[in-house]
């Protein structure tokens, strides 16, 4: 029950304290009707600073000293922090808009520098036709006579292209053929159209 006249007076004498960005619905100077309802949203507006990470870049160095097989890290990655100031408005404790009010790297992301061994030493070196077959999709290849599990370096006579290769089967047999390379493989040296090349296939020691 009240004697006020308008929406602002009927607040007026309520214990009630009110923010410039609580929402009033009716507005304020809106006369007072019998069993009129008064509703008031808590309206919050804050600035405030988020941070987020930023990925850092891998750069990848060949190192001649360093076995083809192995990889190292000579620079661990850090990840950088970007703060963005925000302000935000929240009505009855729900956020409702977000303004982006600036962007400030804070820490730069470190590169992580990784060395990747090309070092390559070789044994004994066959030379003969190489075909090539689908088999897993990768760089492996099969041959007549070297242990499963050894790795091959062949080299495309013509074109002077290599690729490295791991034997996990047997075969060919006979053609002049002494390497059956995965057609993932063969691509790398020749054409697939081509179907038989000449190669030089030398055996990794390391």
């Amino acid at each position: 029950k009240t004697r006020a006249t308008s929406v602002k007076e009927a607040l007026s004498e309520l214990p009630l304290t009110l923010n410039e960005a609580d929402i009033i619905v009716p507005s304020k100077e809106v006369a007072l009707a019998e069993g009129m309802a008064i509703g008031i949203t808590r309206v919050t507006i804050t600035e405030e600073v988020e941070e987020t990470a930023i990925a850092f870049k891998t750069e990848e160095k060949e190192d001649d000293t360093l076995s083809w097989r192995k990889k190292e890290i000579q620079q661990k990655g850090e990840k950088g922090i970007l703060a963005t100031k925000l302000r935000i408005a929240r009505h009855d404790g729900k956020e409702v808009k977000r303004t982006i009010l600036s962007k400030e790297v804070i820490k730069e992301p470190v590169t992580e520098i990784v060395r990747q061994g090309t070092l390559v030493k070789t044994g004994k070196s066959h030379s003969g036709g190489a075909s090539w077959y689908a088999h897993t999709g990768t760089l492996s290849a099969a041959n007549p006579w070297l242990p499963f599990g050894s790795y091959v370096r062949v080299t495309n006579t013509a074109n002077g292209k290599s690729v490295i290769v791991k034997i996990n089967d047997r075969g060919p047999f006979g053609g002049g053929r002494i390497i059956d390379l995965d057609k993932v493989a063969f691509q790398e040296i020749a054409s697939l159209g081509q179907g038989v090349v000449n190669v030089k296939m030398e055996e990794i020691t390391n």
